[in-house]
């Protein structure tokens, strides 16, 4: 079994059963030298569940990110997991992947020693993979071209040898997020069908799209690509949540204010659901009618996100207002009284306007960088927010002069 977009219950409780088991054996180390009955016993208990684990999903792919454990995409909610990925995470374990069949004891018995050795009361935390049959651990992240390698070739993971065997590169990353664009076409399906959007599935991919964000060491440019005019929705809704995490780091954030402010970005035009597919996908300039029904989706969307009750609040605010003027003097839905917008949705709406005119859309060639710039110069101080602006302008500037460094 693969670890598919709705990876099953059943599935996930066995996982979570098996990093139960694999704290217990860590915390044993701790206890107990080599040699002690305690152990063997532990690291036979880890052997057998991780058989079971596998069983259930097949390739297994963890990641430990902010007390988080991710599987594939999924965030498992499990507090005993997110202990144990709390200890990993700080240890430089943010990833851990079984490829190949069930290892061996001996190969469990040196799994569980590496990760002893980072992760311990007294451990160093790695900074490099770790690689044994058919098992991978160390850092999420990507290392550019050094000492020996061609610029021909691709990146490798943080601190990998040539002699790795593989890169510790999320497959998220490597596949150019396409688990996030399938899970978000699906969110997308369920919300058009039944008007409910998942949020847990929204985590996820926010979840993969921090991943991708940490694995380019802060250089968002270029971000995801499109392949076809079908999708780009889901294209363009990746793309602004990235910019908007980007941008909110920048300006200080904590990782949870974030996600939070990605979360939002990426169902800033969730109303588009309630749209006729024909409309969004036409090729040419919209009628005045059309253009007043295409109008209508940021009231949609903040209507469909209220619905899921308070906790979605931002993402309902930055979908009602990513249109409307930084002044609240224009744009649309019209404020009766003008005032300003809230805080993110003027952070999202600079980016939602920069990828808009960066993407090539049904109606329309992508425009150049430097007119997409200047064209958002123009605006500054009325249509967009002036210090969000001068801070984008920042965090673009920052990621090119990283790509130049890498090339």
């Amino acid at each position: 079994m693969s670890t598919e977009l709705a990876t099953s219950p059943a599935a996930t409780a066995i996982v979570s059963e098996w990093l139960t088991t694999l704290g217990q054996a860590l915390a044993a180390m701790a206890l107990y030298g080599p040699g002690h009955p305690s152990r063997a016993a532990s690291r036979a208990r880890v052997h057998e569940r991780l058989w079971a684990a596998l069983q259930a999903v097949h390739p297994l792919r963890l990641t430990f990110l902010d007390g988080d454990v991710i599987l594939g995409v999924h965030p498992l909610h499990d507090v005993r997991a997110g202990e144990l990925a709390q200890r990993l995470g700080a240890a430089g374990i943010q990833r851990l992947e079984f490829d190949g069949e069930l290892p061996d004891d001996e190969t469990i018995g040196e799994l569980l020693e590496t990760l002893h050795a980072a992760a311990g009361p007294h451990g160093t935390p790695i900074s490099h993979v770790h690689t044994f049959p058919g098992i991978r651990l160390g850092p999420v992240g990507l290392l550019s071209d050094g000492p020996g390698e061609s610029s021909g070739q691709a990146p490798r993971a943080a601190g990998a040898r040539a002699d790795d065997g593989g890169e510790l590169m999320d497959a998220l990353i490597a596949d150019g997020l396409q688990e996030e664009l399938e899970t978000l076409t699906w969110i997308t399906a369920k919300a058009t069908s039944d008007s409910r959007v998942p949020m847990a599935e929204v985590e996820a991919v926010i979840r993969g799209l921090s991943l991708a964000m940490q694995a380019e060491h802060g250089s968002l440019l270029p971000l995801v690509s499109l392949k076809s005019v079908d999708q780009y929705t889901t294209v363009h809704a990746c793309n602004v949540s990235m910019l908007s995490m980007g941008l909110a780091e920048q300006l200080g954030f904590g990782s949870r204010d974030v996600r939070a402010v990605g979360t939002a970005a990426l169902l800033h035009d969730i109303g588009k659901v309630r749209l006729p597919e024909a409309l969004l996908r036409k090729n040419g300039g919209l009628s005045d009618a059309e253009r007043e029904l295409m109008r209508t989706h940021p009231v949609e969307g903040a209507r469909l996100l209220s619905d899921r009750g308070a906790g979605n609040s931002l993402s309902a605010i930055v979908a009602y207002e990513h249109h409307v003027w930084a002044d609240g003097t224009g744009g649309y839905p019209a404020f009766q009284f003008p005032r300003r917008t809230h805080y993110v949705s003027r952070l999202v709406q600079v980016c939602d306007v920069y990828d808009a005119l960066s993407t090539e859309r049904p109606y329309r060639a992508a425009w150049p960088r430097a007119r997409t710039l200047h064209h958002m110069r123009l605006q500054a101080g009325r249509e967009l927010d002036y210090d969000l602006l001068l801070a984008f302008f920042d965090l673009l500037d920052k990621a090119e002069r990283r790509q130049s460094s890498l090339k």
